[in-house]
């Protein structure tokens, strides 16, 4: 079994946050991508361990992982709930107005 990273303090993991939805916004990440990050990069916990954190089983966590659109908006939102986060949704232009605003 792979060792677990450690966990980002809350300076590195604002600066990630940052980067990792500006990627999203992007499109050069999926969701599911960005929550798999998110789980080991800022939590360092394995599928099952954060699963459990987050009322889900190991193979929903690898399922949306993989492939977030297969997941509810329930289950997605129970899993962003622990990084302090939420599913929402946003007008395709404002995020191309702020990208040409950077």
């Amino acid at each position: 079994m792979p060792k677990l990273m450690r966990p980002i303090s809350s300076e590195e993991r604002i600066k990630a946050r940052e980067k990792l939805l500006a990627a999203l916004d992007r499109g050069d990440i999926d969701l599911g991508t960005a929550i798999r990050r998110m789980r080991v990069e800022w939590t360092g916990l394995s599928q099952g361990r954060f699963g459990k954190i987050a009322g889900v089983s190991a193979n929903t966590m690898s399922a949306i992982e993989r492939d977030a659109e297969s997941a509810t908006v329930k289950t997605l939102n129970q899993i962003l709930r622990r990084f302090g986060m939420r599913l929402t949704l946003r007008h395709i232009s404002m995020v191309a107005n702020e990208q040409s605003e950077e």
